[in-house]
């Protein structure tokens, strides 16, 4: 299964979690380290443009990425069907306990941005992270039209 992130290039490849470790996320709590995927480009660069700071969707202020492709078994990805909307503390739940189950190494759950699309966490501590493996990391710049 084919999976995408984008990144800054000083912390490529980008798989250990430690900036959700630090900060959370909708699927987890600070503390815990997770990787957010996308199930493709275009809805990684949703994710992450609708999370940027205001004065950093300025024009001419769209910060570059590095688009990261990962290669994970999709056997190795839970999917027990989410509901689309549910409250973030509600999430962050399921998410760490999830994490600390050690489960499956990847947890399918639906995109805040757009419900009907995927995303997949991944958890960094599990065994099966050694066999994720890096496809391609190619430069990525937003387009200033996506900017104000």
């Amino acid at each position: 299964m084919r999976l995408w992130r984008l990144t800054g290039a000083d912390f490529l490849p980008g798989l250990d979690g430690e900036g959700s470790r630090i900060w959370g996320g909708t699927w987890n709590s600070p503390g815990l380290p997770m990787v957010y995927l996308s199930s493709s480009l275009a809805l990684s660069a949703l994710e992450v443009l609708v999370n940027l700071a205001p004065h950093q969707r300025r024009r001419g202020e769209l910060p570059t990425y590095v688009a990261v492709a990962l290669d994970v078994d999709e056997g190795a990805i839970a999917d027990p069907g989410f509901p689309s909307r549910q409250d973030v503390a509600v999430s962050q739940a399921i998410g760490d306990a999830w994490l600390r189950s050690t489960s499956s190494l990847g947890l399918s759950v639906p995109s805040r941005v757009i419900p009907l699309e995927r995303n997949v966490l991944l958890n960094p501590r599990h065994p099966a992270m050694a066999e994720v493996t890096v496809a391609l990391t190619e430069p990525f710049v937003f387009d200033d039209r996506l900017s104000y």
